[in-house]
């Protein structure tokens, strides 16, 4: 009889650690790399998103200056900056300002709604908001590219691609 109870003590053992195991995802199987096609969509997704952010960009200039988008294209390409594009269009500086201030502001409160920031981390990107876009929208077309990082280059202080010294002028 004693036999009988440890066989049965161990078979239960042996099925409820079998059990277990059938129960628990295999670590490896969980943290498996995304597929290619999720990769590409995933990619997808960047590029849509983008495009929309930049189409809502160009619709608040467009809406501010009271221009149709390829006059601002135009405009753009022939060097002009937002600020000359308003005083051809009789637009106050300010105008476009604000528009875009205001327009930013409520994307970083949709953020906050979201989850995706704090009050506060929104805050700190809401501070000093309109001097930057001041400083943007009287700046010369593509004067951004090669600064606006601390003075340290388009790539920053990695250098042309990535690590070591940043290059010297």
């Amino acid at each position: 009889m004693q036999g009988i109870k440890k066989a049965i003590a161990a078979g239960l053992i042996g099925l409820t650690a079998l059990g277990v195991t059938a129960v628990v995802p295999n670590n490896a199987e969980a943290q498996e790399a995304p597929t290619e096609q999720v990769q590409d969509a995933r990619r997808a997704e960047r590029q849509e998103n983008r495009a929309a952010r930049h189409a809502e960009r160009i619709a608040v200039l467009t809406d501010a200056l009271g221009v149709g988008e390829d006059v601002l294209q135009t405009a753009r390409e022939a060097g002009q900056n937002i600020a000359d594009v308003a005083a051809d269009q009789g637009v106050a500086v300010q105008t476009v300002v604000d528009a875009i201030v205001e327009s930013k502001t409520a994307l970083i409160q949709e953020h906050v709604v979201t989850g995706d920031l704090t009050q506060e981390e929104a805050n700190e990107r809401i501070a000093g908001l309109r001097e930057r876009v001041t400083e943007r929208v009287n700046a010369t077309p593509g004067e951004r590219r090669g600064e606006g990082r601390g003075d340290r280059g388009p790539r920053g202080d990695r250098g042309p691609r990535g690590g070591g010294e940043a290059p010297t002028a």
